[in-house]
């Protein structure tokens, strides 16, 4: 019973985490608009892959990483060049897709779909500090514990989570009846405003 707790944690916190708009989530509903479901899907299956060792760090070193601020402060630093950069990269793959008509397509191999949801989620060191507070909380309250198995299955749960909710994203943005060419031009300025948003709220953080 409390291994089937504890997936069940890790399944809700994972799946909630991933519920407002993201980069891998909204990454994900654009390859599935400009390529194809099964394309949208392997680089869902990259990114959560990532998310297992995310969850192990958040953790198995999560008192280590609040023992020792200046790790986390040094990620925090990393972060903040990682998504300039990005911001970067999506303006301008905004404006030089803004008088593309219609949405070109895009055949991508499974690998480099798989290698782009690794590289993203690896950017995106944000669960580490999420699942911190969360497994800290849980631990707090009695309800979750440190010892195999149980935060493993809290992690496979989180891990799972996080695939399902990309995948609903990968549904859903189709049933929505979303304009294809009009998404896929748009996308890239909310993925940058959303890289950039990220960028400057952790300089603030860092500073404030």
């Amino acid at each position: 019973m409390a291994g089937l707790l504890h997936l069940l944690f890790g399944l809700i916190i994972g799946f909630v985490g991933v519920i407002p708009p993201g980069l891998l989530n909204l990454t994900a509903a654009k390859i599935s608009v400009k390529q194809n479901r099964k394309a949208a899907v392997i680089f869902a299956l990259g990114a959560s892959l990532i998310v297992v060792a995310q969850v192990y760090v958040g953790v198995f070193f999560s008192k280590l990483l609040n023992n020792n601020p200046d790790t986390l402060l040094m990620l925090e630093k990393f972060a903040v060049v990682a998504f300039l950069a990005l911001s970067v990269f999506f303006f301008i793959r905004a404006l030089l897709d803004s008088g593309t008509p219609v949405v070109k397509e895009v055949n991508r191999s499974p690998v480099k779909l798989f290698a782009q949801g690794i590289i993203l989620s690896v950017l995106n060191i944000f669960p580490i500090p999420f699942y911190i507070g969360f497994s800290s909380f849980l631990a707090s309250r009695g309800l979750f514990e440190f010892t195999y198995p149980m935060a493993h299955l809290f992690i496979i749960g989180a891990a799972s989570g996080t695939f399902l909710m990309l995948l609903a994203y990968i549904t859903y943005v189709k049933k929505f009846a979303f304009d294809s060419n009009t998404f896929a031009r748009k996308i890239n300025y909310l993925l940058g405003g959303l890289t950039l948003f990220i960028a400057v709220f952790t300089i603030f953080r860092i500073y404030s």
